[in-house]
């Protein structure tokens, strides 16, 4: 009788341990088809639109060869045609509830774009992002937190697109699909200094943006969750670079749709790791899904520089300002 009571103790520990591996940090298992409805999503864009040149690698942002995200610029295209992005996260979160269902998918997977789950029938908030991840793995992709944070791999913004909207399952239809639209969330602010070589004694280049903008992206309101300074330093050092001409493409998010207070300040570091040449710009004007450029020589120690807002590719912000 102890034996059997033993035995039954152990089975029933065993089958709490099943049903609590179908939760891991409040994410549920959406592949399960028991008791569950089938909802399907395809992944459009509208907005995207061509860029001209991207950052390179982590240490190194250079000019890079056009990215064409689609053939023609009429209707709406699957996300797989869209060349530049790599990643694709979707997050169901159910009504009421601390939980959610998600789903990752890279550019490399079969039907990129195309989304099913399994969940039971209720209504839910989507959180959908597609984004330019640099090489995505399980380690390195974007990490939808809540319905109210998204991060980026090491806290840096690459471009991205994403949509924020209610799904309701309804148990009296086998299956349901969705056609998802989505829309840049970031702003681009692109540092041309191509006008110039980089000079030997240079050795690296970092910039800082600091004003009602951060690197945390809120889906439920489409800026940022919070303002933060942002920073960081590019390596243009070694002879493989010598001469070489750079653009650096900075995204990240606004507090809101139109911002004037952005302040952008540079600073080129020379081979000695003293600071050869700093330049501060005040009252950036910065506009969600669009882009920005300052152009000059943001390397050397030339004493005059300008800059101008133009956008060939992501649509332009409509404001032109050049200073001496």
């Amino acid at each position: 009788m102890k034996k059997c009571l033993t035995k039954s103790l152990w089975l029933i520990i065993a089958a709490l341990l099943v049903v609590s591996c179908s939760k891991e940090d409040g994410v549920m298992d959406s592949s399960s088809r028991s008791d569950k409805l089938e909802v399907s999503f395809n992944f459009f864009e509208k907005s995207i639109s061509e860029i001209e040149s991207r950052a390179g690698t982590d240490d190194v942002a250079q000019a890079a060869s056009p990215w064409i995200t689609r053939a023609d610029t009429d209707g709406k295209k699957n996300l797989s045609e869209c060349k530049q992005i790599t990643e694709l996260e979707v997050a169901l979160f159910p009504e009421n509830k601390d939980t959610m269902y998600m789903v990752t998918q890279f550019s490399t997977d079969k039907n990129f774009g195309q989304v099913k789950l399994y969940v039971p029938r209720g209504n839910y908030k989507m959180v959908a992002i597609a984004a330019s991840t640099d090489t995505p793995s399980k380690d390195n992709k974007v990490s939808i937190k809540s319905k109210t944070e998204v991060v980026f791999p090491k806290n840096v913004v690459t471009d991205m697109f994403y949509t924020y909207q209610d799904i309701v399952v309804k148990d009296r239809e086998e299956s349901q699909n969705y056609d998802c639209i989505l829309k840049r969330g970031v702003t681009e602010l692109l540092l041309d200094s191509r006008q110039e070589p980089r000079p030997d004694y240079i050795k690296s280049f970092k910039y800082t943006i600091t004003g009602n903008c951060g690197n945390v992206f809120n889906p439920s309101t489409g800026h940022c969750l919070k303002q933060a300074t942002l920073t960081r330093t590019y390596d243009v050092s070694g002879d493989r670079l010598k001469a070489k001409r750079f653009t650096f493409s900075i995204y990240f998010f606004l507090g809101e749709d139109d911002v004037t207070d952005i302040t952008l300040t540079t600073q080129s570091i020379d081979t000695e790791d003293k600071v050869a040449k700093n330049l501060s710009f005040e009252t950036v004007h910065m506009v969600k899904g669009k882009m920005t450029t300052y152009k000059g020589p943001f390397l050397s120690t030339h004493s005059a520089a300008s800059f101008f807002i133009d956008s060939p590719t992501i649509p332009g912000s409509g404001f032109n300002t050049e200073f001496e």
